[in-house]
């Protein structure tokens, strides 16, 4: 039985989400017009994406890859 995935806002520029012992991060990143969200697994850069939705859903296939 797969885990609920459980999202939990650390600061309002960093999301993070569990499923069982995985984490995935969600982090804003300030960069001029180069601005966005990037995503982590661990210490792992997963993919950078402009929009906060966007990152959440590769967040989410990569919480389902594991």
């Amino acid at each position: 039985m797969t885990e609920k995935p459980v999202w939990t806002q650390e600061t309002t520029l960093h999301y993070s989400l569990r499923t069982g012992a995985r984490r995935i991060d969600l982090r804003y990143e300030p960069a001029g017009f180069q601005s966005g969200w990037a995503v982590y697994v661990g210490s792992q850069l997963v993919d950078r994406c402009a929009e906060f939705m966007q990152a959440r859903g590769v967040a989410l296939q990569a919480a389902q890859t594991a």
